[in-house]
């Protein structure tokens, strides 16, 4: 363990021992607050490290034209948009949408991550950054395609799924 994790660690452990140590006081709605509480830890590196590899795979996939492979990192009820495009909902349509960009012949595609944000009670992350690929364009002469992203992710029992992305 790095030091500056175990600082971290040390850091943590005072301050919910120096929180966990004062009596809180009763309020009016204390009655509707359950006496037993669940402390659960949870790691934004490993959470963080789990999407910046989901990300990874997923450019591999895409590159090697595996839909199924893509399909994975997906909630059931995605919405994905890209730019001069309609909404794609559900992955049974983000699929086809899929099936059709792996015949542009993509490659050389690259991302950028500009880091991976949790919400407060870490069930939601966005990510986002730039990516740029080629494809093959009008009479099969190379594109160079480029532009940012946005995906938010779900915490579903300890994996995370895509439920919006939007791409630039």
């Amino acid at each position: 363990m790095r030091s500056a994790d175990r600082f971290t660690m040390v850091a943590v452990v005072s301050l919910l021992s120096f929180g966990c140590s004062k009596p809180t006081p009763a309020t009016a709605d204390s009655a509707a607050v359950s006496t037993t509480t669940t402390t659960t830890t949870f790691d934004e590196n490993a959470a963080r490290a789990q999407i910046l590899g989901a990300d990874s795979a997923f450019q591999r996939a895409l590159v090697s034209k595996h839909v199924d492979s893509l399909m994975v990192y997906y909630d059931p009820d995605v919405v994905s948009m890209g730019s001069n495009s309609k909404p794609i909902k559900g992955t049974t349509d983000l699929r086809a949408s899929y099936d059709k960009a792996v015949l542009a012949n993509n490659r050389n595609l690259s991302f950028q991550s500009g880091g991976v944000n949790f919400s407060n009670d870490h069930s939601m992350a966005w990510d986002h950054g730039t990516y740029s690929h080629t494809s093959d364009g009008p009479g099969g002469k190379p594109v160079t395609h480029s532009g940012s992203f946005l995906n938010v992710w779900k915490n579903v029992g300890g994996k995370w799924l895509i439920v919006a992305e939007i791409g630039t």
